[in-house]
């Protein structure tokens, strides 16, 4: 994936280091000279000195063929306009952070994908939303594999199927697998006799390369 990621502070980092550990295409536009120095020397991506809300820096950063952009600096106004820019250029996913809570219904205005507080936010946990926006949470067990939560939508291929459905037909990728299902406060532990159902929150145990297309199963399928 081609990700550009806006600022390279206290969240910003651990972003991009995400990003680079699962082989990313990575661009990092970060306006102090000081903190773009030091990432370039640091990390393995292309990192550009400049204003964020600066449209040519979008496109030194390659946006018209960025698969998502993740803004993390500590300035909303700039967040907002930084994504209303590339938005514009055509970026298929957007991820901001937002510093007060008050501004939330400005940035879902704006079309965002996925919009996390600081305040329970880690830079890990906001990157792991460019896999899909219905990533919830994850668990790192080493060794490549994660346990992702997701959330069931009305209208992805999985719903209202039973779990030996989807094993017999092999929706789920090698090496994928659910494990836990919670619904209406209950955790179900699944058979093959189980039914997902829109709304369920499931976890699946997957190597991380293979998160983005767990996830898209479970997601609405386009035109639905």
């Amino acid at each position: 994936m081609h990700i550009i990621i806006i600022g390279a502070g206290r969240t910003g980092k651990h972003v991009i280091q995400s990003a680079i550990n699962d082989h990313h295409d990575v661009f990092v536009i970060e306006k102090s000279k000081e903190i773009a120095e030091r990432v370039a020397s640091q990390y393995d991506c292309i990192v550009i000195n400049a204003d964020a809300t600066s449209i040519d820096a979008l496109k030194e950063a390659k946006a018209e063929r960025a698969d998502a952009i993740i803004v993390t600096t500590d300035d909303d106004p700039v967040n907002t306009l930084a994504i209303l820019l590339a938005k514009q250029l055509g970026v298929k996913r957007l991820i901001s952070s937002i510093n007060n809570e008050e501004h939330l219904p400005v940035f879902e205005q704006l079309g965002i994908d996925t919009v996390e507080s600081p305040y329970r936010l880690n830079g890990r946990y906001l990157y792991s939303t460019v896999r899909g926006p219905n990533v919830k949470e994850f668990l790192d067990l080493g060794d490549g594999f994660e346990i992702i939560e997701l959330q069931v939508e009305a209208g992805s291929a999985v719903e209202g199927r039973l779990i030996k459905e989807v094993n017999k037909q092999r929706q789920l990728p090698k090496d994928s697998r659910i494990i836990l299902i919670k619904r209406d406060n209950q955790i179900i532990i699944p058979v093959g006799e189980t039914k997902i159902i829109a709304g369920d929150t499931v976890a699946v145990i997957s190597h991380k390369d293979r998160v983005t297309r767990v996830a898209e199963l479970f997601c609405k399928l386009a035109g639905e």
